[in-house]
């Protein structure tokens, strides 16, 4: 099963991304801040950490972006999508100069982003 790992402040769209990608066959995880997600795959054995991780561009305590600084200067390769309500032409921009595979912009088209999904974990 295809691990996923949603990152928002938002506890409406965690509890929304979590229903709809579970309802699509996905295991979620979640995390309500760029620390805690830094946290979490720091400690992450292969079996755990997730096929893909979706980031809210800004979070409090670290933001998506700067999530994905971390996980990219520390060599991990796994497909990252950034989600943005704000700014998305210069989120998107800043965000694929970073090493992420996409922006996604609030509000969510669930189809545009299953898509996306899809062929990101693709075997």
């Amino acid at each position: 099963m295809t691990k996923i790992l949603v990152a928002d402040d938002s506890e409406t769209i965690l509890l929304l991304l979590r229903t709809r990608l579970e309802m699509e066959g996905y295991q979620v995880s979640t995390a309500v801040d760029g620390q805690e997600v830094v946290e979490a795959l720091a400690g992450a054995g292969p079996d755990q950490y997730p096929d893909l991780i979706l980031l809210d561009a800004m979070m409090p305590r670290m933001s998506g972006l700067d999530v994905l600084r971390t996980l990219r200067d520390e060599g991990r390769e796994t497909p990252i999508l950034i989600v943005s309500a704000h700014r998305a032409d210069e989120t998107l921009s800043e965000a694929e100069g970073l090493g992420a595979n996409g922006c996604v912009p609030k509000p969510i088209d669930f189809d545009d982003l299953l898509g996306r999904i899809a062929s990101l974990t693709a075997a």
